[in-house]
């Protein structure tokens, strides 16, 4: 675990210069329009792919894992070849003993209701991962996708695009969609991977989202560097989009007047009040603080409108704050309606009950508190947080 292993200083050193990925990829260069990618080129297996990479726990002394306030506990995660802590960027739970998560440093890890593995690796940071029982994607810089079959190899999918992919979500095999950091969503029917460039420039798209049933959505920003006269923030242009496999259209024409915020994360409810179906998290500030807010809105309107914090909330791997609009990571997960989880403060996580925050704290014993959260998913019953160097488990009952 990375808060919690005794490593010598100079391999900390080497490390800094050599690990993969990062926390925040570079800016990427805008890639042309992009029309149908899917071409398939089947990668090679890792020479044991259900054992975690070389340097693992045995490399340094570990203290037991330990449980916190918040009742979520750790769990032993696999080290890079260097034997670091790996960055886990995004997680997702198909059932107790199946769930997935990505890292910055190119590894897909799989946990199979007692331990983590590394089920795949790649040389490039990985940022997002969705799967179903029977296939799993990963998506990372320079446009990378890759796709888990049920037969278990690993095929990487030619996009067209240089955005990274920041997010991926699908109602079944059949249905998946992409978000790329520049102006495109991507469509899996199946069989073809279908790009659907916005045309609206400069967009950044930063996530997608859904609830079969209720729709497919994506949200990002038009990134701006002037300060406005008025409120002294980033002039960001917000936007939201409903996605068929035929159109992406604008969802809430409200929302790009709201000057200043950017989308990072949304989630699909259950709530019956229409209204508010929509949560979005989003982020506001200049290069001297940034705020998080919690939207819920509808087609037509705003909700609620809810402060989660100041610039507490966005800290980069070394305790230094972040500048928006580079903090690209808050994310959020619903469990129904009246329970949606905003781990949006360093050591914390809030939950909203459609009427107010509250704040839990995550410390976990003396010597560890998670900052840099950057996935959340679970069920009915139980979800994970991962971040950099951990993943913990935890009831949300």
């Amino acid at each position: 675990m990375k808060h919690r292993m005794l490593m010598a200083a100079g391999l900390i050193a080497l490390a800094a210069c050599a690990a993969d990925g990062a926390v925040d990829p570079p800016r990427e260069t805008p890639s042309p329009d992009g029309g149908d990618g899917g071409t398939i080129v089947v990668e090679p297996e890792p020479t044991d792919a259900s054992a975690p990479p070389d340097g693992d726990a045995d490399a340094g002394v570990e203290l037991p894992l330990v449980c916190g306030d918040a009742g979520f506990c750790e769990t032993r995660i696999p080290t890079s070849k260097l034997g670091l802590p790996l960055s886990l960027q995004s997680v997702w739970m198909v059932a107790p003993n199946d769930v997935w998560s990505a890292s910055a440093e190119g590894y897909v890890l799989h946990y199979d209701g007692t331990s983590w593995a590394t089920a795949h690796q790649e040389n490039r940071g990985l940022f997002a991962v969705w799967a179903t029982a029977s296939s799993v994607w990963a998506g990372g810089e320079g446009g990378s996708l890759f796709r888990r079959s049920s037969d278990g190899t690993w095929a990487r999918f030619e996009t067209g695009r240089l955005g990274t992919v920041r997010a991926i979500y699908g109602t079944n095999d059949d249905d998946v969609w992409f978000a790329f950091s520049d102006e495109t969503v991507s469509h899996f029917d199946g069989t073809t991977l279908t790009n659907h460039p916005v045309d609206i420039p400069g967009l950044r798209i930063t996530t997608v989202f859904g609830r079969p049933g209720v729709g497919v959505y994506a949200a990002g920003y038009v990134e701006s560097r002037t300060l406005s006269e008025e409120s002294g923030l980033y002039d960001h242009e917000p936007h939201l989009f409903e996605l068929s496999p035929t159109e992406v259209v604008e969802f809430n024409p409200i929302l790009p007047m709201l000057r200043g915020f950017a989308p990072l994360s949304g989630v699909v409810t259950d709530t019956p009040n229409e209204d508010q179906r929509i949560s979005l998290v989003m982020l506001t500030g200049n290069d001297s603080f940034g705020m998080g807010f919690h939207f819920a809105l509808g087609s037509e309107n705003l909700g609620t409108v809810q402060a989660l914090g100041n610039d507490a909330l966005f800290f980069d791997v070394s305790g230094s704050p972040l500048r928006p609009p580079h903090a690209l990571f808050l994310p959020v997960w619903a469990r129904n309606w009246d329970d949606i989880y905003i781990p949006a403060q360093v050591g914390a996580i809030l939950r909203w009950n459609e009427t107010e925050l509250t704040s839990t704290s995550l410390k976990m014993g003396q010597d560890f508190v998670p900052r840099s959260v950057f996935g959340i998913h679970g069920n009915a019953t139980e979800a994970w947080l991962v971040g950099d160097g951990f993943a913990l488990k935890g009831a949300t009952l």
